[in-house]
């Protein structure tokens, strides 16, 4: 990715959401469900940005902890602190329960207390999950080519997986 920015710069070039797709499909995943406290229009944003690199999304709504929106979000920005990880793996789980089969859950958004809800997710799930802020720091790690594995934190930093 970054084509004409790598050419003029000549510095490698990754984009906010690049990590996200790459982790997914290092794993395989051509089908994920996308776990996230947006709206529609971000969460098409995703959508449709997974689809270039040839990554088929199904959506989960917006997580919604308090009923109300706030602009671009389902749970405002302030609302999150009160959201904990068991919040995010019942979310997951009872939308997942209700959807066409996919290979993973995407979780994107770094306001919610998700890192402890994925061990949970992928064990009792038996799904691979992928979280935006797991995936960047696994992406930076492997491109400074520091072995950093970390374990209870999902399939993605266990050390198994290089991009």
């Amino acid at each position: 990715m970054g084509g004409r920015f790598v050419r003029e710069i000549g510095l490698p070039v990754i984009t906010p959401m690049e990590p996200h797709a790459i982790a997914l499909r290092t794993l395989g995943v051509r089908k994920v469900a996308v776990a996230t406290y947006y709206g529609d229009e971000l969460n098409r944003a995703i959508v449709g940005y997974f689809a270039r690199f040839g990554i088929e999304s199904e959506l989960m709504p917006g997580l919604s902890a308090t009923g109300q929106s706030s602009g671009l979000y389902t749970t405002s920005l302030l609302a999150l602190d009160e959201v904990s990880h068991m919040d995010v793996y019942r979310h997951c789980k009872k939308v997942l329960a209700r959807m066409a089969p996919v290979e993973a859950i995407y979780i994107n958004g770094g306001g919610w207390d998700a890192a402890p809800a994925i061990d949970y997710l992928e064990r009792d799930l038996k799904i691979k999950v992928v979280w935006a802020l797991a995936a960047e720091m696994w992406l930076t790690y492997h491109k400074l080519q520091i072995d950093n594995a970390v374990s209870g934190n999902g399939v993605l930093l266990s050390g198994k997986y290089a991009p």
